[in-house]
């Protein structure tokens, strides 16, 4: 039996999650804490424990009481902001509070045992499925679809990795600027240090409670992404599918027509094909695809047609091959310059698209993680009960 020790001043929080680890890591011991005062006392007197997840309100009261206690366990943060830490903070391990359960304790897991959870629907493989949202026109709104998808994914309980592949990625308004280097240390140290590929993943990656899920800071020059070949692209998604950490990775490249763009796609699961009703847009789509054709066996048939900054009359089936057109998501007047991410992932309309695509992918959401919706549809139908809720 190992112990942990947690505390957060949140009485509500601290005992859901202390009833939610109990439940799903019946081999350890939680202790909970809601008072500063009695987390020290119980650091300073030579408490036994593998490990403490302390909110950051208490970490400086816990490190003195550990010094003064000899305590030898693990040192973890708990933040209530949604970005990672940096500076000397970083040095510390660190979790946002604010995240699905699951997800928090998946997190949990990586940090005292190293464990790697299952790869999701991979398969059997245990490797995440590589989803790629695309366009063949710049303006479609990948960014804002594929930030979308992993922060709905989130709330339904999955893991999921957001990979932007644009030589000029601008997330950074989103996010903030971070650690600029990540990408093209990352990829450095694939190249030098092959061995160590996993474990400078596990440094770069960084996590936010509004997207509900990870991300790679925003480079400052596009020269990393440009000089990215098609087998370090492989190497690099190797890295993250097979990680155990996430079970979807969606992908955010720019639009292009150049081989590197078919490997892409020819790596990927899913294809969230981006069209808008503008004439441009439909009119680059059909020669990318006439270019193309012959030369991306296969991908087709994965590809996910989605009109975007949709009016409700679109019609463009007849100009889009071998398949449907899944959804047709709301044009957004007001996200117009907008570069606030709550905001941004917090549409209804535009978020209850999304939740509609990944009802058509078989993501359903998952026992100890319901989705608004559900709740909603809960609700509405009478059977709103029997449901986790939600920590907010």
């Amino acid at each position: 039996m190992k112990r942990l020790l947690l505390a957060a001043p949140e009485s509500q929080y601290t005992a859901k999650l202390a009833r939610y680890m109990n439940e799903k890591l019946p081999q350890w011991e939680v202790k909970a804490f809601t008072q500063e005062l009695a987390l020290a006392h119980c650091l300073a007197s030579g408490t036994m424990a593998d490990a403490a997840l302390v909110h950051e309100s208490m970490l400086g009261a816990a490190q003195d009481a550990a010094k003064r206690g000899g305590f030898i366990g693990k040192l973890i943060v708990l933040r209530e902001s949604g970005e990672a830490p940096g500076g000397e903070e970083a040095k510390t391990a660190s979790l946002p509070m604010y995240q699905p359960l699951s997800a928090l304790l998946a997190s949990l897991n990586e940090e005292l045992l190293g464990a790697k959870g299952n790869g999701g629907d991979g398969g059997g493989s245990g490797r995440a499925r590589v989803w790629t949202v695309f366009s063949a026109s710049g303006g479609a709104g990948k960014t804002t679809v594929a930030l979308n998808l992993v922060r709905q994914l989130g709330e339904r309980g999955y893991r999921a990795l957001y990979l932007n592949l644009e030589p000029l990625n601008a997330t950074d308004l989103l996010f903030g600027i971070g650690d600029p280097d990540s990408l093209s240390g990352l990829l450095y140290e694939m190249q030098a240090r092959p061995d160590k590929a996993e474990e400078e993943w596990k440094k770069r990656r960084r996590q936010h409670s509004i997207l509900l899920g990870d991300y790679l800071d925003a480079p400052e020059h596009p020269a990393e992404r440009l000089g990215m070949s098609g087998s370090r692209l492989k190497e690099l998604l190797d890295i993250a599918t097979r990680s155990g950490r996430y079970e979807a990775v969606v992908i955010d490249p720019d639009s292009g027509s150049g081989e590197w763009h078919q490997e892409l796609l020819a790596m990927s699961d899913r294809v969230a094909w981006l069209v808008t009703p503008e004439a441009m847009c439909v009119r680059k789509t059909e020669k990318l695809l006439r270019h193309w054709q012959g030369r991306t066996d296969g991908v087709l048939e994965k590809v996910s047609w989605l009109i975007n900054k949709a009016s409700g009359n679109e019609e463009l089936r007849e100009r889009l091959p071998q398949a449907r057109v899944l959804e047709k998501l709301p044009y957004m007047p007001q996200w117009k310059g907008l570069e606030e991410t709550d905001k941004l992932l917090k549409a209804p309309a535009f978020s209850a698209a999304v939740e509609r695509i990944l009802d058509e992918w078989g993501c359903q959401v998952k026992e100890d993680r319901p989705s608004r919706a559900s709740r909603r549809r809960g609700v509405a139908s009478g059977h709103a009960g029997a449901v986790s809720s939600r920590i907010s």
